[in-house]
């Protein structure tokens, strides 16, 4: 959210989220990203005010250990499309207490996310997430695809190549059809 250096270390400091939890009785989630990298914002939201609330974890690659750990019960928004159903995969084993089951996904997953993330900068590029590559990896997973709303951020075709390629990496199977079939989309309207 960029409110690091104007407001606090961790974007919302806890004595804003007590009072918006106060006085906004109708909150029920909190999306707790905030202070990125790192995950201190999310501990800090499920001992203060994990009974009173839902606390979302976004990223998945702190979804999956923190579950094991604390109830993170819901997850969004991110772009978890792009492991097809294996976050929701995830959610259950943890659900479950299957907890090797659950860090036997992580690992299995680990080449598409570290994929991922090295892509982040040239993907994102500064304080912006690339929704068209968010778009994309969900195409890669049998979505839609399809055109964006200007403006948008591009995909170059080496960053396809390489999501693609960490899910395959990974165990799954993304499509195969042209790239440019992603940008007509499954269903153009």
């Amino acid at each position: 959210m960029g409110l690091q250096p104007r407001i606090h270390p961790s974007d919302i400091p806890v004595r804003l989220i007590r009072r918006l939890v106060d006085d906004c009785p109708n909150n029920a989630a909190i999306k707790a990203e905030g202070g990125f990298p790192g995950i201190q914002p999310v501990i800090e939201c499920h001992r203060h005010f994990g009974d009173e609330v839902v606390i979302s974890m976004p990223i998945e690659g702190e979804l999956i250990p923190l579950s094991q750990i604390m109830p993170i019960r819901f997850s969004a928004t991110s772009d978890h499309e792009y492991y097809g159903p294996m976050i929701p995969r995830a959610f259950r084993l943890l659900r479950e207490g299957r907890y090797d089951d659950a860090a036997d996904l992580y690992w299995q997953l680990h080449p598409a996310r570290k994929t991922k993330t090295g892509l982040a900068p040239a993907l994102h590029g500064g304080a912006f997430l690339n929704r068209q590559a968010w778009k994309f990896q969900g195409w890669l997973q049998g979505c839609n695809g399809g055109p964006l709303r200007q403006p948008t951020q591009p995909i170059h075709e080496a960053q396809m190549t390489a999501l693609r390629r960490g899910l395959i990496e990974a165990g799954l199977e993304p499509s195969m059809d042209p790239f440019r079939e992603f940008f007509v989309g499954r269903n153009p309207a």
